[in-house]
């Protein structure tokens, strides 16, 4: 709070001030030479200047440079009141936050109690809901019908691999029977001997073919493929078969061909529909050189039944 003032001592400061303000106007106005500012009159008006300023601030210094201050006392009562409540509140932090970490270690170090540990055992589950159970059950039976049509997916792929082997040998089969050729001179999984790595004087690459007919002026190597098999994939093997044949008829001097058999299996599903035109278009120089002959032949479901039922495998 800031101090009463002190009236008394105003009024005193106030007639002294008048005083030498009468003084100064007396020697200024009345002197022998008058209207003249002395070196008394400039001491004595700096007086008066000090003492009104005085009453206006709690401080004045004189040094090079005249400083004056002048301190609120209403601002450091708020500043005083301030740092209290801060030291106040800095001890209730400090309080506050000593009491969680006791409060941490005893929770770590100190042992459970009694009545915990009698708590602690074990006892019988509860029945689960029968939510959960439903649940359970129906993930077991979507895991089941995965597995199901899984296997089911193999055993048809399986199937369906079976099928297209038996309708190879009957394609064969066939192919031979027009030609009036037994079945005896049929090599079926036949390849060039090791000899013919000398020929090729750019790969090594081993063919296998389906089957191959000697003749007297002739030499057939047999190929059979599905028709929603031939595939721009299989141009580049075909290209390499014709390459090794086209080498082999040259070294040896003789007539030889490549026959393949495109098979028409009835109740294949045509996915991947066969585009004989850009396949006759690839291959029109192989076909024109009688290096590649297209034979295509349909097998029934009926064909394949009767393959397996008289085991016919053996003749080939």
């Amino acid at each position: 709070m800031s101090e009463k003032p002190n009236y008394f001592v105003r009024i005193l400061i106030v007639g002294f001030v008048v005083a030498l303000v009468s003084m100064v106007f007396v020697s200024f106005s009345f002197a022998d030479t008058k209207y003249q500012i002395t070196a008394g009159i400039i001491t004595v008006v700096g007086f008066i200047v000090i003492l009104i300023l005085s009453e206006s601030f709690n401080n004045l210094s004189l040094g090079k440079i005249l400083s004056l201050s002048r301190e609120v006392q209403k601002k450091e009562d708020e500043k005083v009141q301030v740092k209290t409540e801060n030291k106040e509140l800095r001890q209730e932090l400090f309080k506050i936050v000593s009491n969680i970490q006791q409060s941490q270690v005893n929770n770590t170090y100190n042992a459970p109690s009694d009545e915990w540990l009698k708590l602690l055992g074990v006892v019988k589950a509860q029945e689960p809901e029968k939510e959960e159970d439903q649940e359970e059950q129906k993930e077991v039976q979507r895991a089941m019908s995965y597995m199901a049509e899984r296997e089911k997916s193999r055993e048809e792929s399986r199937q369906r691999m079976k099928q297209r082997r038996t309708a190879e040998y009957v394609g064969i089969s066939k192919y031979a029977a027009n030609l009036s050729i037994p079945d005896t001179e049929i090599i079926t999984g036949a390849e060039f001997s090791q000899a013919f790595d000398e020929i090729d004087p750019i790969m090594n690459r081993r063919i296998v073919f389906d089957g191959y007919i000697k003749g007297e002026h002739q030499e057939r190597f047999i190929d059979v493929r599905p028709k929603n098999l031939v595939s721009p994939m299989y141009y580049d093997r075909l290209y390499v078969m014709l390459n090794k044949i086209h080498l082999y008829r040259k070294a040896k001097g003789i007539s030889a061909e490549l026959v393949l058999i495109i098979l028409d299996i009835e109740g294949e599903s045509e996915d991947r529909p066969w585009r004989s035109e850009r396949f006759y278009e690839y291959f029109q120089s192989a076909i024109s050189n009688k290096l590649l002959k297209i034979e295509s032949i349909k097998i029934s479901a009926k064909d394949i039944e009767s393959f397996d039922s008289n085991d016919q495998q053996s003749l080939l």
